[in-house]
């Protein structure tokens, strides 16, 4: 329940930073400091949540909810990282597009199992591209 709330904290703050990013005239000072933070915050909810996967015998139905939230923030973390501090990088945003591709799969896994979070992947994961595209 705690690492579910965390998530969504985690999500809701990757897109609202995208947002004032877009709005806002971008300051590369204060691009490191909300890079660096939402950083040390994804890392902690990784090790929080293989810590709570590794306590935890689980069925298939909650190793894709796993998958899909680990892949979720790592792809966050690393459009973040394209976003706000090399959005010039080419091999950046090639890693970018292969993670993404590994999180619409896996959002995709979530669809075929009657999962509708699945469905907000799907959408978050095609808006990174555009936005990655066209940024």
């Amino acid at each position: 329940m705690i690492l579910e709330f965390y998530f969504r904290i985690l999500t809701v703050l990757f897109w609202s930073t995208l947002l004032l990013n877009w709005i806002f005239i971008p300051n590369t000072t204060i691009n490191h400091y909300i890079f660096n933070t939402y950083f040390v915050l994804s890392i902690i909810y990784i090790v929080l949540s293989i810590l709570d996967k590794i306590k935890r015998n689980s069925d298939k139905k909650e190793k894709v909810n796993f998958f899909y939230r680990f892949i979720s923030i790592i792809t966050f973390v690393i459009s973040m990282m394209y976003f706000l501090l090399y959005s010039n990088s080419i091999n950046l945003l090639l890693i970018k597009t292969i993670i993404n591709f590994m999180y619409f799969y896996i959002s995709c896994k979530k669809v075929n199992m009657k999962d509708e979070e699945g469905v907000v992947g799907i959408i978050g994961s095609i808006l990174i591209f555009v936005f990655a595209t066209y940024y």
